[in-house]
């Protein structure tokens, strides 16, 4: 028990401090008694010797034994023994037993003559027992031990009630309240049977720390019936949550898939463009190296023909026959030549057109449902011919920051294209273009929707029909570039996607392209020549 266990270091303790503090006092006593000791030694020799020297010197034999036994009065004198230099012994007391606790001293005795004489008389042995000090070191032992050995008792009982009244008696009475304390006893709170405290101690706290304890307890188990009622209820949800959540995986990996199939498009789509561009820079740069010598030859084979045109007006009447029939052949000729290095010199600059890096258009604000209304303005005399029905559905609010050339050059390539290979002579031909904002500007873009409703484009070509050279009427002068042009300037230029419409790519008549353009291209200027 606690009370024993305090009681042991109680005594134990004591008994540790008493030993200590008895020793240190003992050793002060001894101290003490020695230093009388050596005080009486030091009057000895103060006060005797010179009596003794000058007893024996006289040779007074008397004088000599009655100083030895005045000496051995005192006290813890225990013997004296005088021996002469004339062979006599004398002494005072009696000799003490062997290991017997001493102090010894030993003297010279000796005598000086005025004359300055020096005679050696004999030795004095003086011996001081210890015993009388040993005895009264025993004495304050053991009154020493007896008080402090009651004292602790009563001072370690008076300390064991204290403990067992302040502290024992009410563990115990926490002990049995922890025994018996069951979720059913848990509005029983605990309580000390002590005097009220105006400030609390520590089984105070104690108490307060198991009451608040109990409290908590009894609010646990409320939280814990609640989060048993809504786990059943959850429960009873489980089902529904599992399925509901099967259904949002399921619609995320179908985003997942779209999105992977988005990205390889995308990647698809770059490739084509990186090759388009290449195509492009290409057919440029070979326009590029041509037209110096195709310039030259245009300009002889014109200087040719106005040269034989003038001959024949002047020479007409004097020429021969040969002559003049050689003459109107170097005329057609050169008309020949002419022509034909005419229609290369128009086909080289549509060569050129294939880059668009020959651009030197800066991008500016404008409202695309009006500059489409001037483009189809602008195309009126090439549509006079069949008059298709053009129908343009746009916000007029829709505004754009890019480039409004480039973008007509798209359009146009794309309305030209549906008079030559989708309409052919018919004049029912119908076009639409539908706008739509995909985003708010500037950030956002704009699916741009052409369609016509022409015979289509046939399915040998759609996979190369963005490709340079592509076209069905090369005999009819068609030099397959509008569709290359129109690619490289949206991709490139503009920064947008054009591709197939997917009703055009399944096999439904007439064409459909879909433009996707950024509302605002990436700033900086455009490409210059």
């Amino acid at each position: 028990p606690l009370a024993v266990r305090l009681l042991a270091s109680i005594l134990l303790f004591s008994s540790l401090i008493t030993l200590l503090s008895t020793a240190l006092q003992i050793y002060l006593d001894y101290r003490h008694d020695r230093s009388e000791i050596d005080n009486r030694i030091l009057q000895i020799e103060a006060s005797s010797l010179d009596s003794l020297n000058n007893s024996v010197w006289l040779i007074n034999p008397e004088q000599i034994q009655l100083q030895l036994n005045g000496l051995q009065q005192l006290p813890d004198v225990a013997y004296l023994q005088l021996d002469t230099s004339f062979d006599e012994r004398f002494s005072a007391g009696s000799p003490p037993p062997p290991k017997t606790p001493l102090v010894s001293r030993y003297y010279q005795l000796e005598h000086t003559t005025p004359e300055g004489e020096f005679y050696q008389l004999g030795n004095l042995q003086l011996h001081i027992s210890l015993e009388g000090v040993y005895r009264h070191l025993q004495e304050r032992i053991l009154i020493i031990f007896m008080t402090q050995g009651v004292k602790t008792f009563l001072v370690s009982v008076f300390i064991l009630y204290l403990f067992w009244f302040l502290v024992t008696q009410h563990l115990a009475t926490l002990a049995r309240y922890a025994t018996n304390l069951t979720s059913e006893r848990l509005n029983l709170p605990l309580s000390l049977r002590r005097k009220a405290r105006r400030s609390g101690d520590e089984l105070s706290q104690v108490v307060q720390a198991i009451n608040g304890m109990r409290l908590s307890l009894l609010k646990d188990i409320a939280r814990r019936e609640n989060a048993e009622q809504a786990l059943a209820e959850l429960n009873s949800e489980l089902e529904a949550r599992v399925t509901q959540r099967t259904a949002e995986l399921e619609q995320s990996n179908q985003e997942l898939n779209q999105a992977l199939s988005t990205l390889k498009n995308t990647q698809t789509q770059l490739v084509e463009a990186e090759k388009m561009a290449a195509l492009g820079n290409l057919v440029a740069g070979v326009a590029h190296e041509i037209n110096t010598p195709l310039g030259i030859g245009v300009t002889a084979a014109s200087y040719l023909r106005d040269q034989a045109q003038l001959n024949l007006r002047q020479h007409e009447a004097t020429l021969t026959p040969a002559q003049s029939r050689f003459n109107a052949l170097a005329l057609e000729s050169s008309e020949l030549i002419t022509g034909h290095l005419q229609r290369a010199a128009q086909l080289i600059s549509a060569f050129k057109q294939v880059s668009v890096d020959q651009s030197s258009e800066r991008p500016r604000p404008f409202y695309l449902r009006e500059y489409l209304d001037e483009i189809i303005l602008s195309l009126s005399p090439r549509l006079k011919q069949l008059s298709p029905s053009i129908s343009i559905d746009c916000p007029a609010d829709l505004s754009l920051n890019s480039y409004p050339g480039a973008l007509y050059q798209v359009i146009s390539n794309l309305i030209i294209n549906s008079l030559i290979h989708g309409f052919g002579q018919r004049t029912d031909g119908k076009i639409d273009i539908v706008v739509t904002a995909l985003g708010a500007s500037p950030a956002g873009q704009i699916s741009l929707i052409y369609r016509d409703n022409g015979c289509g484009i046939a399915d040998t070509i759609k996979a190369r029909l963005f490709e340079p050279f592509v076209t069905t009427r090369r005999n009819e002068g068609c030099s397959g570039l509008g569709m290359h042009i129109a690619y490289n300037l949206t991709t490139q230029l503009l920064q947008g996607q054009i591709h197939l419409c997917q009703a055009t790519a399944t096999g439904h008549q007439g064409a459909c392209f879909e433009l996707i353009l950024p509302i605002q291209p990436g700033q900086g200027s455009a490409p210059e020549d």
